[in-house]
């Protein structure tokens, strides 16, 4: 199925209206990665039956994201999957993305600037001397990453740049990908969710251990 015919087929299933905003959006975001893959690689294969999970995914996640203007940090970006996703579907989160490899950062650099994302920042360094030298009043609401292995280190660091009631989204296989004693010591479950349609892609929902759970409310 070509990428047209599937992405149109895509937004149908998840209730998204062909020729609303975010629909154009996404066509522009895929044909930007189509064009910047031909020149480095920036996921592993370009078809759509490759690109599809994980539009997908972020179609999905986007659905549960939470309403409002929020802070949001995403680690280990690449592609921009789920990351720019999620932001096309919720003008209120603002965005910072941290990819340590220089083509892929420019490629989100490029991609924020060209779908009118200007408040979207990207920073191209590993995640631990980007936390250190963030200023010690930096907090987000919501921190993002994608089948990348955190150190207990590097999870403290996030800790201490949580909002209130922050949130992490954690994107992963069939087991989370981090040490389970460092996630026990710094966060709490509180709930994991099977990605629609992908076999063995999980999406956990963690809150900061010290924090208060909200109630059956949200509140």
């Amino acid at each position: 199925m070509s990428e047209g015919a599937g992405l149109e087929r895509l937004l149908e299933r998840s209730g998204v209206p062909a020729g609303g905003p975010e629909a154009d959006l996404l066509r522009r975001y895929l044909g930007l990665l189509r064009k910047w893959n031909a020149r480095i690689n920036l996921t592993a294969r370009g078809e759509w039956d490759s690109l599809e999970p994980l539009v997908r995914e972020g179609v999905w996640s986007a659905g549960l994201y939470p309403p409002g203007e929020r802070s949001h940090l995403d680690i280990g970006s690449g592609a921009g999957f789920p990351a720019l996703i999620l932001r096309i579907f919720n003008p209120g989160m603002r965005l910072e993305m941290v990819e340590s490899r220089g083509r892929k950062a420019a490629f989100l650099e490029t991609a924020a600037w060209e779908l009118g994302f200007g408040e979207v920042r990207v920073h191209a360094e590993r995640l631990e001397p980007f936390l250190l030298r963030s200023a010690t009043d930096k907090r987000w609401d919501l921190v993002s990453w994608k089948a990348i292995r955190l150190s207990g280190t590097e999870l403290a660091a996030l800790r201490l740049h949580a909002g209130e009631d922050a949130r992490f989204w954690m994107f992963h296989g069939a087991s989370p990908a981090g040490d389970p004693e460092a996630l026990r010591d710094h966060f709490r479950l509180e709930q994991r969710r099977a990605v629609p349609g992908t076999k063995g892609a999980w999406l956990s929902i963690y809150g900061d251990s010290h924090h208060r759970p909200q109630n059956e409310n949200g509140q």
